[in-house]
């Protein structure tokens, strides 16, 4: 452009952030619970962090749109949580829906005969779409949670999603001891070869700027989940650079603010599928999960990189499952 862009919108960056410190805060006590029902109604620890961080930000820009006062966080953060995960499963369904008719119509048009490789894929989609019918409708299904992980009454259940009791009830009588055997949403989206995951680590490790800027793309998205956010290679110089920061035992007050401890070291772990990096650090003597980072593979080269460190009950979670020793941190950056 010519003139320089107008930022009035933008103004206001400054008086936001105190607010929304402030706001992750006041939340802090009720987000294990309330990650625990995301994952659940996600079915994956990855979608369902996703989820809580969607409705954080949801739920703040709605305090700013709403005159009334709000009331009651929690039911309202399930409830917009719900809202949200319905919406994207009705999408979903939709585009699977176009998907299968422009699929049939590609294939009437060809007259291409149903090869056995298509026939025994059709046969899968058969099988999971009678699994899936057998499933609790979404609503459904976030009513059981309600009850079956944060325990609410029934009563108070109906009431944060705004059915009727005996919906609740129907949805208990159905689902009871299927949810809890349902098996983890497999991951979608372009997952990284063990090779690249482990180029990544080394670099990592090594400090070595040179071969991380090789392997990533020029225009790399690194995202702290919950956090910062930068969209080139350039602008993520710092977030490298922190990976290996240590103070000396002589600033030990600022390393605990900077939640940083000691002997920063990663290994790449498989999990359901994906190849993942764990990063560790000590602290008080004890080695323990500090980060985890999720890398996206576009054209041989590493196109995002997910940093999971301010996110303590996914860590937990994951470290409960790979049976590791996680540090607690805090929900934001000091």
């Amino acid at each position: 452009m010519s003139e320089p862009e107008s930022n009035l919108a933008f103004e206001v960056q400054k008086e936001v952030r105190a607010p929304w410190r402030r706001y992750l805060d006041a939340l802090a006590p009720m987000r294990p619970s309330l990650h625990r029902y995301c994952c659940r109604l996600t079915g994956s620890v990855w979608d369902g962090e996703d989820l809580m961080q969607d409705t954080l930000l949801r739920v703040f820009g709605l305090l700013g749109k709403i005159d009334r006062d709000l009331e009651h966080p929690r039911a309202y953060f399930i409830r917009t949580a719900t809202h949200l995960w319905i919406d994207q499963q009705r999408r979903l369904a939709r585009d699977r829906a176009w998907r299968a008719e422009q699929s049939a119509l590609s294939t009437a048009a060809d007259g291409t005969a149903t090869s056995p490789n298509t026939a025994e894929h059709d046969a899968g989609l058969h099988q999971a779409a009678r699994s899936f019918l057998h499933r609790l409708a979404p609503r459904e299904r976030a009513a059981f949670l309600l009850r079956e992980v944060l325990d609410l009454s029934t009563e108070d259940a109906a009431a944060v999603l705004q059915i009727s009791e005996g919906a609740v009830k129907s949805a208990l009588h159905r689902g009871r001891g299927r949810l809890d055997g349902e098996p983890a949403v497999a991951t979608e989206g372009p997952l990284p070869s063990r090779e690249l995951v482990e180029r990544f680590l080394t670099a990592m490790a090594g400090n070595d700027m040179a071969t991380m800027q090789a392997i990533c793309s020029a225009d790399l998205a690194v995202e702290l989940v919950g956090g910062a956010r930068s969209d080139t290679f350039k602008e993520s110089a710092s977030f490298f650079k922190h990976a290996n920061m240590v103070f000396p035992p002589s600033m030990e007050a600022i390393a605990r603010k900077m939640v940083l401890g000691t002997d920063p070291h990663w290994r790449p772990q498989e999990y359901r599928g994906e190849w993942i990096v764990l990063g560790f650090r000590t602290f008080d003597g004890v080695d323990g999960l500090n980060e985890v980072h999720r890398l996206d593979e576009v054209d041989g080269k590493i196109a995002r990189i997910r940093c999971y460190c301010f996110c303590p009950d996914t860590l937990q979670a994951l470290a409960d499952e790979i049976g590791v020793t996680a540090h607690r941190k805090p929900y934001r950056s000091p």
